[in-house]
């Protein structure tokens, strides 16, 4: 997978989003560690938001600090009094065009304090930026970084906000992969979960009205559980990107190709998905949300593929799991 990521679900917080499950995370990715402060993961997805719409626009109107500490603090400051003209100051005077407020919510500012409070520290960059001395700023005791770097100008210290932007994108796409990779893995734990009721597994996500036929079905108070929960509508190719679970799209592939162990077969038998299932996942928008692609089968090795700008198109190519010397095993 690409980058580093933040504020991604583990695998049981994704299967409780599209349904239930009994599997833990293999967590080993950067930044993955947020996974287990859900709190503080809105909060810091909150503060990423921040950076995202203000590196849209140059720093012109920006204060400049003594100290970078005294730029860090100023931030902090806006974020806890939700000051608008205060959080101006530090990230420019059109940070309104950017920043929904609506964003940033109590819950938030508490949790991003409380990791303040624990502590915070000025991280210097292992280089200058155009020259530049150039530093982050690091809160809580999980080493979380703000994704804004600060940097020494003639006349002090100021938030580099148009710098953040690669950075900003880095972080998100490594997210959604990850998030694609655990989603996968609670794809295969639904298929099995639905097996153990049916004998078979399902060809789609969503059931069909009034029946059972797919990963997800309504359920009332006292019925247990469908394999997935209702964010599985999000899963299904035809979704508008913008409304792609985490950024991707999934389609259930129902046979194999050679490359895979057995050799070439159709999970479909008498019209019943009852030999395997497998499953591909792509971004929906190629560079933005995502840059690789995975697959996985039955057996529960996820594979990753960069397909390349024509990714949609390639994707829609893919019938068959048939990993082959091209694609990679990959771990969330």
């Amino acid at each position: 997978m690409t980058g580093k990521t933040t504020c991604v679900p583990p695998r049981h917080s994704i299967r409780a989003a599209i349904g239930s499950t009994r599997s833990t995370p293999r967590a080993s990715h950067p930044a993955g560690r947020f996974a287990s402060h859900p709190a503080l993961s809105h909060a810091l997805a909150a503060l990423a938001a921040v950076a995202i719409f203000a590196a849209a626009q140059p720093a012109a109107a920006q204060a400049v600090y003594p100290t970078s500490d005294a730029a860090a603090s100023a931030f902090a400051n806006a974020l806890a009094t939700n000051d608008h003209p205060a959080m101006e100051k530090v990230l420019g005077k059109n940070f309104k065009r950017y920043i929904p407020t609506t964003n940033i919510g109590e819950d938030d500012i508490y949790a991003f304090l409380g990791q303040w409070a624990k502590g915070h520290r000025i991280v210097d960059d292992p280089a200058p930026h155009a020259g530049r001395k150039s530093v982050h700023l690091g809160v809580g005791d999980d080493g979380w970084i703000l994704p804004i770097p600060i940097v020494q100008t003639a006349r002090g210290w100021q938030f580099n906000t148009p710098a953040a932007t690669d950075e900003m994108l880095t972080r998100r796409i490594g997210r959604n992969e990850r998030a694609a990779v655990l989603t996968s893995l609670a794809y295969v734990d639904a298929q099995n979960d639905y097996r153990k009721q049916t004998q078979h597994y399902a060809q789609k996500f969503i059931s069909s009205p009034g029946k059972q036929d797919g990963l997800y079905w309504p359920t009332t108070a006292g019925e247990p559980d469908s394999p997935l929960g209702p964010l599985a509508a999000t899963m299904p190719h035809q979704i508008a990107p913008g409304e792609a679970y985490y950024g991707y799209h999934y389609r259930i592939l129902t046979s194999q190709g050679a490359k895979a162990d057995g050799g070439a077969q159709n999970y479909v038998q008498d019209g019943v998905l009852s030999k395997g299932f497998g499953l591909v996942a792509w971004p929906a928008e190629y560079g933005k949300t995502g840059v690789m692609s995975f697959i996985v089968n039955q057996n529960g090795q996820v594979y990753e593929k960069n397909l390349g700008p024509q990714t949609p198109r390639v994707a829609s190519t893919i019938t068959t799991f048939n990993p082959d010397s091209s694609w990679q095993a990959t771990q969330p």
